[in-house]
């Protein structure tokens, strides 16, 4: 029709058009008028530091760079009216959202680059996984453990004749590694070592005047500090503002590189810091990173953040270290992988970082090349310990001065050698070094001598040495370079995976860590959670009580804040590489999980009673009204779903204590009960909640009074142990009987969450509709005969009464079982009960071609005395590298619940292993995602002996590398056989970052497993899996179209690292995961420079919803009928509107006030993360995100806390120390003005008003 038109050229046309354009531009300047509602909403006064800014003069605002789309004007509108209609019924939130202003400016950041961005390959010198996979894993040395060989004593030889050479210089550092629990905890380790060490430096370095010292654990340093006398205090900080003693790195351990999250990993850096600068008045400037099992890119680019100079790294695989020898590039500009593809190359995340070429940083391994001639420079003996080095140094006489003096600078003339710049960093320590004062007299007085002799002959050695730090190291490095050319190479890629060869001169690979010990991981990732909660909780509830003067909640405030900091120190303790790695004694981790479980239970009552202020209007009058749905009993067991209290509406009494209505009784008529769920993230979510209730006949309704549609009514299940039943009721096979519990039920229901927000629901009695809601089990064997209950199914102490059962459990169907939803079928085998295949739909709800996705769970058999805490490594002497684990549980049980929200087939094997696969029927994005649940128990040794447990996904996804490895062809001849075909897959770090990870075969499994935080995924041209889990665990992809991950690991032997024990301590534990299966765009060609590859929107928001879920909490009005009309329904702590899409708020942090460092102070630290995400990659346009979180290329807009004003807003360093001057100005006037490239970490100090 319009082409007719526009070809008769008829005046129609030109009406036609106008009309058309008019209405396009009356939609635009209706959105320009309309504030959005994703970054903005209409309520609230701007705040202080907004009021004079000469942004309220901006008003129009650029979207996407071009006009916007008439349908999401349309939808603006909707979510506007929708907004305005929900204040309308609620005249009581007034008290939330005061009076608006005429007009809300609309804040527009044009420097914050488009919605959809691409990220590259950052250009660098050398790149990790391509120089890797060109090693010789094998080399002739490996039999002396030493690379040192002819070629690099020629080059040595050489270099001592080239008269351009600059003379050599030796920094030499001495040094105690102390470690915050190992084989001893904590606090042992400060009572028996830690303690004397500091005193000794504080008292031996005023005598020693020359003499200088390195501390890295703040840790320690803290306990010391508080006990110290006045007098030592002060010595201690003479001595580090004179230099000699520096603070290197600063955190409150020496983090783990691997397993850590970036949470984690940052807080316990801030807490250092800021502990440091509030005592000591100090900053670091040099990290220190010498014992972590292999080192992660994102300490580098955290250390860069807060203006680091460089960083110092020791474990790296042998084969880089004979690598960065050869080439001399141990000093290396290390920079993150990514860069903007249309942003300029920027320096922000880089970091100058020396590699110690050697194998470890004792003496005897890092003086020089050849360990057997260091060890005659450690000069410590203590009367009754007998060692290697005790045995064979001599002291320093008169008489063998020189020849001494020769020798060790010989070898240190080789370690400089390694250099361009001829300069050599000396560490002269080891674990819990100095720690007699004999030790420090014959160190130093033995050094002094060498050092004295070698100065006072100068020019004859041509050489300068003495005591120095990092720092020095530094300092010099850059000023021998700066005329250099070329410079110092760049470097991206990570060190992963450590292996060290000096043990028994044969490989050994650090990849057993990665998932040691998965309920400590688990227990850590727990606190992390409920600490952010409550930092961000307590920040805001702080403020706004001082903010309105409410004098009693500020006590309490003040007086509880201390949990706060004892939940960071103890989050940050764990964090230590030998805690959440797994590889401590046994005794020690559970010293640590008791610190973890105590700082989780002050964390979830921390957000109690902020939750408390909140939730009410006006003056707080009320208390202890709020309780968490989970009881924690004690540390190694799992926390437990309490149901919650209903309540009837007249006369106060739980319903529960008047059952005499049978077991799937339903609960009296007016009976109500209320629960708030906390969204601590920053986005809209829609969340799949569930919730205990005590009947099944129930209805929620929201915030607004509204029933929810999509709910559902699951049974609770009761396992009876075979050996508890009495003789002769016993099912078949080892399990014991499987039944619904009558007296507790489970609610599933799709929650909407505002950003940030506390949204109050409540349960009612619903006795006309429940039915339909209940879901059907189909289970052989779950069924009871009418006549009794099961022994045990109840808790003790409760009458039994006969049931009438409340689910009607079917007969398993015959055959594969299938379970579907509009986005696609899954098949799940008979008989194992394991999924096989998924089929997705396209968007006419046709199905697609069944893609191959077998969920396989077996175990690989450890190597004795090779596999451990911290080695993996597979039994050579069986033909078969994997087990079976499964086999020897004949009695499995299938149960399938299929109901209106979500259908799921549960496979249980005896006790070991219970294994669930969900989908969801919510017509929202979380109908793209799976999601896979693992009850894990091992039970008591000596079942499952040297057994490493993984989960295996196989798919016919096609992950093979495209291009061949690079190989010199003159150098090798060129192979005529075919290329093997090595998978490629994508591991995350730390939760920050993807790594690309291509199969090494030289290396077997154990080289080629990777440590992931958040999330994995493989792809090939087409599709994309992704397995998105809850904490740190070891992945891998050997095979194509393989992805698995190590779920827990049982050795019985120590595997000779230090630790003295194996790993049999396991616990019964719950892994969660989502997988999703994702189209990659079509026709895809591979681009120079490659893009860098990051998660799509969709799994990034599932992966922050599985680390961060809703937090839910009951509200119980048991004795205080007033309490329910002086609670808000729903607060929004973000009220005008949600974070952009991918910016994650990462933490909200109180500081310490600098006098009274128990007490909050009026600032806090708001960090917040750009999360990368790839826009190409979406699982299916309907159900993509979009609808709950759009994108905008606005920045962050108006964002205000809660009611809360600010006096200051002020761009710090990422631990919130003060920033480099820059070009950017440090105060902003609000906090639209924040910028962030994709990828980055930036942190800012908020001040807030003491008044309104």
């Amino acid at each position: 029709m319009s082409f007719k038109l526009f070809r008769r050229g008829s005046a129609r046309c030109i009406g036609l058009l106008s009309a058309f354009v008019t209405i396009l531009l009356c939609l635009y300047y209706i959105s320009i008028g309309q504030p959005n509602p994703a970054p903005v909403s209409e309520t609230g006064v701007p705040t202080a530091a907004l009021r004079g800014s000469p942004l309220n003069g901006l008003i129009g605002f650029n979207v996407g760079g071009g006009s916007p789309s008439i349908i999401h004007q349309q939808q603006l509108q909707k979510l506007h009216a929708a907004v305005v209609s929900n204040q309308k019924r609620f005249p009581e939130q007034a008290d939330v959202t005061r009076e608006l202003p005429s007009e809300e400016p609309q804040y527009s950041n044009s420097q914050w680059g488009d919605k959809c961005y691409e990220l590259i390959e950052s250009n660098t010198n050398i790149t990790a996984n391509q120089e890797h996979s060109k090693f010789d894993f094998q080399p002739e040395w490996m039999r002396s453990k030493e690379y040192w060989d002819r070629g690099f004593e020629e080059r040595f030889d050489a270099q001592k004749k080239d008269k351009q050479r600059p003379p050599l210089k030796i920094i030499v550092v001495p040094h105690s590694h102390n470690d915050p629990g190992w084989l001893k905890t904590f606090t042992n380790y400060f009572q028996s070592d830690s303690r004397q060490i500091l005193n000794l430096l504080v008292t031996k370095m005023q005598e020693y005047t020359d003499m200088t010292f390195i501390w890295s654990e703040i840790s320690f340093l803290q306990l010391w500090w508080d006990q110290a006398h006045p007098t030592k205090q002060r010595a201690l900080k003479r001595l580090i503002d004179s230099g000699r003693i520096e603070i290197t790195t600063g955190g409150w351990v020496m983090t783990d590189e691997a397993n850590v999250h970036v949470y984690p990993m940052l807080d316990q850096l801030i807490e250092g810091h800021q502990w440091l600068k509030n005592n000591l008045n100090v900053t670091p400037k040099v990290g220190w990173s010498i014992d972590p099992f292999g080192h992660g890119s994102t300490v580098p680019y955290l250390l860069s953040g807060a203006n680091f100079e460089g960083a110092i790294i020791q474990r790296i695989h042998y084969a880089w270290k004979q690598w960065f020898a050869r080439q001399q590039s141990g000093d290396f500009i290390w920079k993150p992988y990514w860069r903007s593809k249309s942003g300029k190359p920027s320096e922000t995340g880089s970091l100058l970082t020396h590699n110690m070429p050697f194998d470890i940083y004792s003496i005897k391994g890092s003086c020089g090349p050849h360990p057997f001639i260091c060890l005659n420079f450690d000069f410590r003996k203590i009367p009754g310990e007998y060692t290697e080095y005790s045995v064979k140094a001599q002291f320093i006489t008169d008489d063998n001065l020189e020849a001494k003096a020769q020798l060790l600078l010989e070898q240190y003339a080789r370690t400089a050698s390694l250099f361009p710049h001829n300069v050599a960093l000396i560490p002269v320590g080891d674990d819990f070094r100095y720690n007699k004062e004999r030790e420090v007299d014959q160190q130093y007085q033995n050094y002094k001598k060498l050092i004295d002799h070698i100065m006072a002959n100068r020019r004859l050695y041509n050489a300068d040495i003495r005591f120095g730090t990092p720092s020095d190291y530094f300092e010099a490095i850059k000023e021998r370079m700066k005329d250099h050319s070329p410079g110092f190479p760049s470097f991206k890629g990570d060190f992963f995976v450590y292996s060290d060869i000096f043990s028994e001169g044969r490989p050994a690979y650090w990849s057993g860590y990665f998932t040691t010990r998965p309920f400590y991981k688990l227990l850590s990732s727990e606190l992390e959670h409920h600490l952010r909660s409550a930092e961000i909780l307590f920040t805001l509830a702080y403020n706004t009580a001082r903010q309105a003067k409410h004098e009693n909640a500020i006590k309490i405030y003040e007086k509880n804040y201390e949990l706060i900091i004892n939940a960071r120190r103890n989050l940050g303790l764990f964090q230590h590489h030998d805690a959440i790695t797994g590889t401590s004694k046994a005794a020690v981790m559970r010293d640590y999980a008791m610190r973890l479980f105590e700082s989780t239970q002050n964390m979830v009552k921390m957000q109690e009673s902020c939750l408390e202020l909140l939730l009410q209007k006006g003056q707080p009058r009320h208390h202890g009204f709020v309780l968490s749905e989970f009881e924690r009993d004690n540390f190694n067991k799992l926390p437990r779903k309490m149901p919650i209290q209903m309540v009837n509406g007249d006369d106060s009494t739980p319903t529960a204590s008047a059952r005499g209505t049978g077991a799937g009784g339903a609960a009296s008529t007016g009976s109500v009960g209320s629960f708030v769920l906390y969204n601590s993230l920053a986005q809209k979510r829609i969340e799949i909640v569930t919730l205990r209730v005590q009947h099944p006949n129930v209805k929620i309704l929201n915030d607004k009074g509204v029933e929810l549609n999509h709910i559902q009514i699951n049974p609770v299940w009761n396992i009876t142990e075979s050996y508890e039943q009495e003789v002769g009721t016993s099912v078949s096979g080892t399990m014991g009987r499987i039944r619904t519990s009558t007296r507790q039920f489970e609610v599933m229901f799709v929650a909407e969450l505002e950003p940030l927000s506390l949204t109050t629901y409540r349960v009612h009695v619903d006795e006309v509709n429940y039915k339909r809601n209940i879901a059907t089990i189909y289970c052989d064997e779950c069924t009871e005969p009418a006549a009794a209950a099961a022994p045990g199914s109840s808790p003790p102490g409760e009458i039994e009464t006969p049931p009438t059962p409340v689910f009607e459990a079917r007969a398993k169907p015959a055959g594969d079982i299938q379970l579907e939803n509009p986005h696609m079928r899954l098949l799940f085998d008979e008989k194992s009960g394991f999924l096989k295949t998924i089929t997705r739909k396209n968007q006419k709800k046709e199905l697609l071609k069944p893609m191959q996705c077998n969920i396989k769970f077996a175990a690989y058999r450890s190597a004795q005395f090779h596999s451990g805490a911290y080695l993996f490594k597979t039994d050579p002497e069986q033909s078969e590298a994997e087990k079976e684990v499964l086999e020897g549980y004949t009695d499995v049980r299938i149960i399938i619940t299929s109901g209106p929200i979500a259908s799921d087939v549960t496979v249980i094997y005896g006790p070991f292993l219970a294994h669930t696969v969900r989908i969801f029927n919510t017509r929202t994005h979380l109908d793209a995602a799976i999601y896979v649940e693992n009850d894990i128990d091992f039970e008591p040794p000596p079942k499952n002996r040297e057994t490493e447990l993984f989960m295996r996904l196989i798919t016919n996804i096609d992950n093979i590398a495209q291009a061949p490895m690079q190989r010199d062809p003159l150098k090798e001849p060129a192979e005529t056989g075919p290329m093997p075909e090595l998978p490629i897959f994508y591991s995350d770090q730390n939760g920050f970052q993807y790594h690309e990870r291509i199969k090494v075969p030289a290396i077997g499994i154990e080289g080629n497993y990777f440590p992931i935080t958040s999330g994995a995924f493989i792809q090939d041209t087409r599709l994309r899996l992704t397995l998105l889990t809850t904490h740190a665990q070891g992945a891998a992809s050997y095979e194509p179209g393989q992805l698995e991950v190590m779920l827990d690991r049982r050795t019985l032997y120590d595997d000779y690292r230090g630790m003295g024990e194996g790993v049999v301590d396991s616990r019964l534990t719950r892994h969660k995961f989502w997988l999703l299966v994702e189209d990659l765009p079509s026709g895809q060609q591979p681009i120079q420079p490659p893009s860098y590859k990051v998660l799509s929107q969709q799994a990034q928001h599932l992966a922050n919803a599985l680390r961060y879920p809703p937090n839910l909490y009951f509200l119980s009005n048991l004795d205080q009928p007033e309490l329910a009309p002086a609670l808000l329904p729903l607060v929004r702590l973000l009220p005008k509107g949600a974070l952009p899409c991918d910016v994650h708020l990462t933490t909200l942090r109180t500081l310490s006030d600098p006098e009274l460092q128990l007490f909050p102070s009026a600032s806090a630290l708001l960090v917040l993360h750009r999360q990368g995400f790839d826009c190409g990659v979406s699982a299916g346009k309907e159900l993509g995100i979009q609808a709950v979180c759009p994108l905008s290329s606005k920045g962050l807009g108006n964002v205000q806390l809660g009611q809360l004003s600010l006096i200051t807003i002020e761009a710090t360093s990422l631990t919130g120390m003060e920033k480099k001057p820059s070009t950017d100005s440090l105060r902003l006037r609000s906090l639209a003005e924040v910028s962030l490239e994709p990828m980055e970490l930036r942190t800012f100090n908020l001040t807030f008003r003491a008044e309104v």
